[in-house]
């Protein structure tokens, strides 16, 4: 059974937090694609629905979708160029600059993503820079769908964006699939 403290203990920002650490999230991403041009970013966060958005579950979750990101860099012999972990109230956010071309880097998140259940937990941006401006590779710019709502397996963007699914379904739905998977330590 998974704690009730899952959603309920550790670090709760205030949505005026949340919104200014993406922010400096973004400009974070601008600089390190800027001072590594001619390269490509990954950026790692955790899908973490509520108002806690770090604790140990979270951290542990984070924990593995880092792995994940390691072992298909290892698993495609890119070069790492920078790496930075940050361990926010806001959550963990991972950051790796890789030598090779961003549509490949994408597959790889997408993999990751899709591949098993606790991916659906992760969001891996992949970025670079192209005259001076920073572009995001989209999954159906390379011949992807859209990623699925863990919960009902629709597109996931309408469903956020109706906000379809109470935030209770989804932290069930979380909770569920974090049992299923048995990586994270739930006591």
């Amino acid at each position: 059974m998974v704690p009730e403290s899952i959603f309920s203990q550790g670090q709760m920002p205030t949505l005026k937090e949340v919104l200014a650490s993406r922010e400096q999230r973004a400009f974070f991403e601008e600089e390190i694609s800027k001072t590594n041009a001619n390269q490509t970013l990954i950026s790692l966060k955790c899908n973490i629905p509520g108002p806690v958005k770090y604790n140990a579950i979270v951290r542990q979750i984070s924990e593995i979708g880092i792995q994940e990101v390691k072992n298909a860099i290892q698993a495609n012999k890119w070069k790492v160029t920078y790496e930075k972990l940050m361990d926010l109230d806001t959550g963990p956010e991972y950051f790796v600059v890789v030598d090779t071309y961003p549509t490949a880097v994408k597959q790889a998140a997408i993999m990751i993503e899709d591949g098993s259940l606790l991916g659906q937990l992760f969001t891996i941006s992949v970025f670079y820079l192209e005259e001076g401006k920073m572009i995001e590779v989209q999954r159906m710019e390379i011949g992807y769908e859209p990623r699925t709502c863990m919960v009902c397996g629709d597109e996931a963007f309408e469903c956020e964006n109706a906000n379809v699914h109470s935030r209770d379904e989804i932290q069930k739905k979380i909770e569920s699939i974090l049992q299923e998977d048995g990586r994270v330590r739930l006591d």
